[in-house]
């Protein structure tokens, strides 16, 4: 007499990835939790939902779904933030940004290695994860456009108390899902498109707009 619900999932990608992380867990820190989200990113359609290190982990709070939980990005969004410079042409890959230290009133980013490198081209500052770059070319772009750019595509933001859009969101300095980062990264294998992540066969296909085919 239950129902039956349809899904989107790869029963044996699902037990694979729980096995995986059921070995991570003990090396994790304490109350530590973690999530994984695998999406197609031809169709969208979720193959893996793991949202917690352990349901049944109190002390992990694995009961919380971290893949919805609002979660700071840390620097997820700087390849999107490089794409849609190249869109507009304010940079290419070859083009020298600047690893030096930034002072912005009281807000002073620094690299997560501590050290500074000068002149630095557009692509390696993006291998290599740069902070000061990163501000340097959000700083040209604009923290609110770059907001407004990705909240039309879907992938929403909020910041503490009643923040705005700043340098700060690209290193980050603001809080959103991974469900819709990983939707946003599939932009990248879909010249550029991309649309909510699908759990059902017959969920609606849309598509949105991130940036252009070539930037992807």
């Amino acid at each position: 007499g239950g129902s039956r619900i349809l899904n989107t999932l790869d029963a044996s990608l699902q037990q694979r990835l729980e096995d995986l992380l059921q070995g991570w867990k003990s090396r994790l820190p304490p109350r530590v939790s973690a999530a994984i989200l695998v999406a197609d990113t031809r169709t969208l359609e979720v193959l893996a939902y793991l949202g917690s290190a352990d349901l049944n982990d109190a002390e992990r709070a694995g009961h919380v779904d971290m893949i919805q939980a609002i979660r700071s990005p840390g620097s997820t969004l700087k390849p999107l933030l490089y794409a849609l410079a190249l869109e507009d042409g304010l940079i290419h890959s070859g083009s020298l940004l600047q690893d030096v230290p930034r002072h912005h009133a009281r807000y002073q980013p620094g690299n997560f290695a501590r050290g500074f490198s000068g002149p630095v081209a557009a692509s390696e500052a993006l291998v290599q994860s740069l902070n000061l770059p990163a501000v340097q070319l959000l700083e040209h772009y604009g923290a609110k456009r770059f907001h407004a750019r990705l909240a039309q595509a879907g992938i929403r933001r909020q910041y503490p108390g009643d923040g705005l859009p700043n340098l700060a969101l690209i290193l980050g300095g603001t809080g959103t899902r991974l469900e819709q980062l990983v939707s946003a990264y599939a932009a990248l294998d879909r010249d550029g498109s991309t649309g909510p992540l699908r759990l059902q066969p017959d969920s609606p296909m849309s598509r949105r707009h991130l940036f252009s085919a070539d930037a992807a």
